[in-house]
């Protein structure tokens, strides 16, 4: 795929004009040895993230060694039949060796999450992909905390359950577990806040044990890349043509 196309496929790519990001990731790729672990929290059925994250950002990164650690992408829902459809996904496109899918609830995702049956028996199958959180995830059947280096809430999902969902989950207590899935110091990507929903991410994952590290806006018809401030009005958030992401550190 040409990088001129990535950005329609995989929006998620924009990412990478994110200095944060790329510093953040670079290093962890070269650090020897090292497992890079990535949540796509309520991450339905769509493989877009997991795609990018294990087979595309190491070339954007212009890492290409073999040395470098190797990234797994944890796919997390409520919805067993999204996770099969998605399981399906990754083993046409061959990333069974690196894409995960567990179901939880996230506000209860250290307590209970389990692979689906199809992904647990690939794993034993194929014993020499398992990683260290696998094994955790097979005999708890939890997340521990701190397991992530890096979470995705991709597409307006903050927003989804602040003003939709929230008759049946505890958003902020979902956060919260969503900060302590993340190793201190990690990041959370958080993709098209405000899409659905106006409201102020910032503040709702501030109070989450989160830091805001930066934002950035792109105009899609003219691919110009805008920072976004911190106290920027919610409004002006992933407006039609645009794309926007906000990056916060955990604390």
């Amino acid at each position: 795929m040409e990088d001129n196309e990535i950005h329609f496929v995989y929006p998620i790519s924009w990412i990478t004009v994110s200095p944060a990001f790329t510093d953040f990731m670079t290093k962890l790729f070269k650090e020897a040895k090292k497992d890079i672990t990535i949540a796509d929290f309520a991450s339905g059925e769509h493989d877009r993230v997991p795609s990018f994250f294990i087979r595309h950002l190491p070339r954007l990164l212009g890492l290409q060694d073999e040395s470098i650690g190797k990234v797994y992408v944890y796919s997390i829902d409520l919805h067993s039949l999204r996770l099969d459809s998605l399981l399906g996904k990754h083993e046409e496109s061959h990333l069974l060796d690196r894409a995960r899918v567990v179901r939880a609830k996230i506000e209860s995702m250290d307590q209970d999450a389990a692979m689906r049956p199809a992904m647990t028996e690939f794993i034993q199958e194929h014993p020499d992909t398992a990683t260290w959180l696998d094994d955790f995830l097979i005999e708890e059947n939890r997340f521990p905390p701190e397991c992530f280096d890096l979470g995705v809430l991709n597409n307006d999902i903050i927003g989804y359950m602040l003003e939709y969902y929230q008759t049946h989950s505890d958003v902020i207590v979902g956060l919260q577990k969503v900060r302590s899935s993340i190793r201190t110091g990690g990041l959370l990507a958080v993709t098209m806040p405000c899409s659905l929903y106006v409201l102020n991410n910032v503040a709702a994952l501030e109070k989450s044990g989160f830091e805001f590290l930066e934002g950035f806006d792109v105009d899609l018809s003219t691919k110009e890349v805008t920072f976004v401030e911190k106290d920027a009005e919610p409004g002006t958030m992933s407006r039609l043509g645009h794309y926007t992401l906000l990056l916060f550190t955990a604390k």
